[in-house]
């Protein structure tokens, strides 16, 4: 039985396993985000960062779509709306990012705009069969920006990233697997369950193991193979005798089930 953390406008969230956090972005139509939604979202993933309780978070949307991105209506045609709404896009899929715990993005149905940027923000992506995955702003006179066109590339290359972006159109999810971009493709029915499965598998293994490797790749996809392997230089002697290393050898030997803080 999932316990209610958060509800409001845009998204809930709820725990429905220990360690794990479940966020349902709830804002309509389809998970369109206004510029204040994406504030408390951010906001909200900082403070269960924050808490520690939280080792892994799940992202899913509502009926047809993960998320459209931003909402079209709140849209206005001057340098100030369009830099805060850039900020706050940005904030929240850097937040999502470089947070210490890791997020897993249930895509269901529609994931476009800003919402397949968020989802390439995620750690791990995981298709219903009928998602749609989509850049289509050009189509708006606009590009996929906050990190899209950092993303995308990184993930599936300069010609495909390329592709996806200059024509606008979208792919489904058998594309979307194949090419790269979901990690993972279920069954509608089966999305949430096998989202939470990998949660409950994250969970249950080292918090600070899973943020140093988090943190090492992040490096490298931003600076390079020599700045990830400083990283990961600098991370491995702390690792390896943190208390988590020490309890999940005496564990091993032990031949129980770890039990780390």
């Amino acid at each position: 039985m999932s316990t209610v953390v958060v509800t409001n406008a845009a998204f809930e969230a709820s725990v429905p396993h220990p360690g794990v956090l479940l966020v349902r972005i709830v804002s309509k139509p389809m998970g369109a985000f206004t510029i204040e939604a994406r504030r408390e979202l951010k906001a909200f993933l900082e403070r269960a960062h924050l808490d520690h309780s939280a080792r892994c978070v799940v992202l899913i949307g509502t009926g047809s779509a993960f998320s459209v991105g931003s909402n079209i209506r709140e849209f206005e045609a001057t340098p100030e709306w369009i830099e805060a709404a850039r900020l706050a896009e940005t904030g929240l899929n850097e937040a999502i990012e470089l947070g210490p715990v890791p997020v897993i993005a249930a895509c269901n149905g529609y994931t476009l705009g800003g919402g397949a940027v968020m989802a390439l923000a995620c750690d791990i992506r995981i298709a219903g069969r009928s998602a749609t995955f989509g850049v289509p702003e050009a189509k708006l006179g606009a590009m996929p920006t906050a990190t899209g066109t950092m993303r995308l590339p990184l993930l599936v290359g300069r010609g495909q990233a390329l592709r996806l972006m200059l024509t606008a159109q979208p792919i489904d999810a058998e594309e979307g697997y194949r090419i790269g971009i979901f990690d993972e493709l279920v069954d509608d029915d089966k999305l949430l369950d096998r989202a939470l499965e990998v949660a409950r598998q994250i969970a249950a293994v080292s918090p600070k193991a899973v943020a140093a490797s988090r943190r090492c790749v992040s490096t490298a996809l931003r600076l390079g193979y020599h700045a990830g392997l400083a990283m990961e230089s600098e991370i491995t002697v702390p690792l390896g005798l943190s208390d988590d290393a020490i309890e999940g050898k005496a564990a091993f030997v032990e031949k129980r089930v770890p039990r780390f803080k």
